[in-house]
């Protein structure tokens, strides 16, 4: 069994290694934009309460997706419509594929009309003991 300070120790280094692992870094100044590289433009990027820097600009991402774990890739051009069109947090990112995305809405929407149809017979069965 390890002590909490060991533990933490092999926390910061995995942290260090995974550091160390992603080279390109989307908020350090760049000359010139990378192959495959969409510019970022700050000022859609504004509506973000952060002290933080904004990027400069967004590179395709590999992830894998949360409930099938089937490698996908969130493009540059998909990340740039997050953040700035549809105004999603600056430090959010992809975590789903399409396909289980749909599912997860559809899943939700679901629940969603079962809990109207709950609330609408409670209504119904309080306006009938009045």
């Amino acid at each position: 069994m390890k002590s909490g300070k060991q533990r933490r120790a092999e926390l910061k280094a995995r942290r260090i290694q995974r550091a160390v692992r992603s080279t390109i870094d989307c908020f350090a100044p760049v000359p010139v934009l990378l192959m495959g590289a969409v510019a970022a433009d700050p000022e859609q990027l504004r509506h973000n309460n952060t002290y933080g820097q904004f990027p400069l600009f967004y590179v395709d991402r590999a992830f894998s997706c949360r409930d099938c774990n089937q490698a996908q890739l969130w493009t540059a051009k998909q990340q740039k419509w997050w953040y700035e069109v549809a105004k999603g947090n600056v430090y959010s990112h992809a975590v789903r594929c399409r396909a289980c995305r749909r599912v997860a809405e559809a899943r939700v929407e679901a629940a969603r009309s079962v809990a109207e149809a709950g609330l609408a017979r409670k209504r119904e069965a309080m306006g009938n003991k009045e």
